[in-house]
């Protein structure tokens, strides 16, 4: 017999009753207010155990037996006791739930390091070219609004570059995605009065150049050697894995926070995603192993990657500096909230690393192989 109290459906009101079952198979539930009910135990649902929270058994007419008597509840309804009394356990013993935090913290982190990359890959790969061009579309308008300003690179150096690209650059990708239609834009992008030298390559195969980065090339090879790069992240659709992965994120954060105004923040576009977060590092390396295997294919020695990036780095690094000396406080320390320019490298792999996997490739270039394999220290 199981005490407990009795509510009709839809009222707060409670009445003293009992919960018996001479067969294991019917049971008679007895109310103090004169009411009796009987049935099969099979129509009755059970509520499941959680600690030593009150369980409530719900008959078909909709009114609710509530007791504390939890062991009683789980002898009586044994088809419920394996699950239920397995839950009951772990959430009565210290290790168990100690144990089950660590294997929570551990799944959630493998879900993002490893889970959410591996997913946001396949379905980049899977949706059709049509989605990176809208989403491109968008973010150019959203970059020439917000940071960009129109070159001021002489016209006959653009089309120069332009027609050495299409020409010889464009066509080493050739049977790797026949969707993909490159062209290049010409952008300023300045950081107060100084120039920022950057590439930029939008899903579609829209590739923008900064004036600056133009003007620190010396020499076709060290564009071509960017391009490349930036055809590797088109190839590779990390563009369109940020957008995946990003929009994941969010819509987790809304579901664990129940902040629906969250839905707002995801229509400010690709273009601030690009300037504030970048590539992932490893999406970095797979375009500069790209760069530098097309580069032996059309001869270029992948030494002038490693060259424009030393040369960019450097520049970025004085105005780096510059930006610190500004942002001094009165008590010669800086700003802690202020950004300098060089803040959107940070996610790029070290120098020093994309430095020597060049010069290896450029050791494959001088003996006059077409392909490489190099140690990449991790």
């Amino acid at each position: 017999m199981i005490n407990g109290k009795w509510h009709a459906q839809g009222s707060a009101a409670q009445s003293d009753a009992t919960l018996r079952s001479a067969d294991g198979v019917s049971f008679y539930l007895d109310v103090s207010d004169g009411a009796n009910y009987t049935g099969a135990l099979n129509t009755l649902k059970v509520s499941d155990r959680l600690g030593n929270v009150e369980r409530k058994v719900t008959l078909e007419d909709g009114s609710i037996f509530a007791t504390s008597d939890n062991d009683a509840i789980d002898m009586l309804f044994n088809k419920h006791s394996s699950t239920n009394g397995l839950l009951h356990r772990i959430e009565s013993h210290m290790g168990w739930v100690f144990t089950a935090l660590i294997v929570t913290i551990f799944t959630t982190v493998a879900f993002f390091k490893w889970g959410l990359p591996w997913g946001s890959e396949k379905i980049a790969h899977a949706l059709p070219h049509e989605t990176n061009q809208l989403i491109a579309n968008n973010t150019l308008k959203f970059l020439d609004r917000y940071i960009f300003d129109k070159s001021q690179l002489d016209s006959e150096r653009q089309d120069q570059i332009r027609e050495h690209f299409k020409t010889k650059i464009a066509p080493l990708s050739a049977g790797e995605d026949s969707e993909i239609e490159y062209k290049l834009h010409f952008r300023s992008w300045n950081d107060g009065s100084d120039g920022i030298p950057n590439a930029f390559a939008l899903p579609s195969g829209d590739i923008i150049l900064t004036d600056k980065f133009v003007e620190l090339s010396k020499g076709q090879d060290e564009i071509d050697s960017v391009l490349l790069h930036e055809m590797g992240h088109v190839v590779r659709r990390h563009t369109l894995q940020m957008v995946i992965e990003g929009t994941f994120v969010t819509v987790i954060v809304m579901v664990v926070t129940g902040d629906s105004n969250g839905l707002a923040d995801m229509g400010l576009g690709l273009g601030s995603l690009m300037l504030s977060s970048n590539y992932a590092r490893d999406h970095e390396s797979e375009a500069d192993l790209y760069a530098f295997e097309h580069m032996l294919a059309a001869k270029i020695d992948p030494v002038a990657f490693s060259t424009i990036m030393n040369r960019m780095t450097e520049y970025m690094e004085a105005l780096d500096s510059d930006s610190k000396t500004k942002n001094k406080d009165d008590n010669n320390t800086v700003k802690e909230d202020e950004k300098t320019v060089l803040d959107y490298l940070s996610s790029h792999p070290p120098t020093e690393q994309r430095v020597e996997i060049a010069r290896q490739y450029s050791e494959c270039f001088k003996k006059g192989m077409t392909t490489c394999d190099i140690v990449i220290e991790k």
